[in-house]
């Protein structure tokens, strides 16, 4: 009996799968619109291999630095004896060495530049939570169901600056900048915000230190990458609660730098998906034409969301069930990797440090 509703609960699992990943065809016909944004994302064309020797990796990253900086310095600017930031909001006049910061889902770059906080958003199964607990850091509440924070928190730490992403609405900024002048980042750029951010924090040179040494992270992880892999091809799956996802060659923020960054090759279906307007969702049944050599797998939910990762484990579960998952060439072969959630939705340079060593320590193990 226990068994029968083992299988009936398996079945149901399935059905749901099914019903949630939807018949329609991402790799359908893009708007002109979109067709746009796929060429402006696109930082090389898929079809072209790129060298991955160190001197070609090193003048990739010394351009790619050069840009970056370039846009970070249209952020900050210093006149009349004033120092202002501008940002998603507006413009913020920013305070001489502040001492007390609060800080509100920028905690990567923050701990990144090794920056002093008095009060961080945190959480037990955060990516960062070691390490500011470690720091004695006060922790700063967020509901995620509506996207607010707790404001008399934020008070109680007496800031002088607050450094937060701009995620979140206007009238939760309006809110902050009630307590103290807010600095608002957007963290999907990483390498820009670590840059403006130290310009904010009065320390450039910690920046630009900082992101070279990721660069020099990036540039020893693609190596070691491509010395096991060459010139295979890899894409991300990611399941969650109600969809599965493929996400694109360019045009997301989450798995972008796998194909910047790493030069790792994509499948013509990541290719072809780039600027589909259904979310990257895809269909259980077209899984099997992903004719990828290596796939990446994460179940859940980054740091921005409380969504109940379990549920999209137990889903991952039953699609594992179904035969049509044996017949993905990556799982066929034994080429599947289940990679970290919270480090993989996460937006930061530390955590696509912790993305990349990690995977680069799989693909040495695993590859080929």
């Amino acid at each position: 009996m226990r068994g029968a509703r083992g299988l009936v609960a398996v079945l149901a699992g399935l059905a749901l799968l099914a019903a949630g990943c939807g018949s329609t065809d991402i790799r359908g016909e893009k708007s002109e619109k979109a067709q746009k944004a796929v060429q402006a994302a696109r930082r090389f064309d898929p079809a072209i291999l790129r060298e991955d020797t160190a001197e070609a990796i090193d003048a990739e990253f010394a351009a790619r630095f050069a840009e970056k900086q370039k846009a970070a310095q249209k952020l900050y600017r210093e006149e009349d004896g004033k120092r202002i930031l501008t940002h998603k909001f507006g413009e913020t006049e920013l305070p001489d060495a502040p001492a007390r910061i609060v800080c509100i889902r920028m905690e990567d770059p923050m701990l990144a530049l090794d920056a002093s906080m008095v009060a961080a958003y945190d959480f037990e199964q955060y990516y960062l939570h070691e390490r500011l607990a470690a720091r004695g850091v006060q922790r700063i509440s967020i509901n995620d169901e509506n996207k607010t924070i707790n404001l008399e928190q934020v008070q109680a730490a007496k800031p002088d600056l607050i450094i937060m992403r701009d995620s979140f609405s206007k009238g939760v900024y309006q809110d902050l900048s009630k307590i103290a002048p807010v600095a608002a980042f957007d963290l999907r750029d990483y390498e820009r915000s670590l840059l403006a951010l130290s310009m904010v924090l009065q320390r450039p040179q910690d920046g630009e230190a900082r992101l070279r040494a990721f660069y020099e992270r990036a540039k020893n992880d693609r190596i070691r990458i491509k010395g096991a892999i060459g010139e295979s091809t890899v894409a991300l799956l990611r399941i969650m609660n109600k969809e599965v996802r493929l996400y694109p060659y360019a045009t997301n923020d989450i798995n972008r730098f796998m194909y910047e960054l790493l030069n790792l090759r994509p499948p013509q279906m990541v290719v072809d998906i780039d600027g589909n307007d259904q979310n990257n969702a895809i269909s259980l049944e077209l899984l099997p034409e992903l004719q990828t050599d290596y796939l990446l797998v994460t179940t859940g939910y980054g740091p921005s969301s409380r969504q109940s990762s379990a549920v999209a484990r137990k889903r991952f579960e039953a699609m594992q069930q179904d035969p049509l998952w044996e017949s993905v060439p990556a799982v066929r072969t034994g080429h599947m990797m289940n990679v970290d959630a919270m480090i993989w939705n996460a937006h930061g340079i530390i955590s696509k440090e912790l993305a990349m060593d990690a995977l680069a320590d799989w693909m040495e193990e695993h590859g080929q």
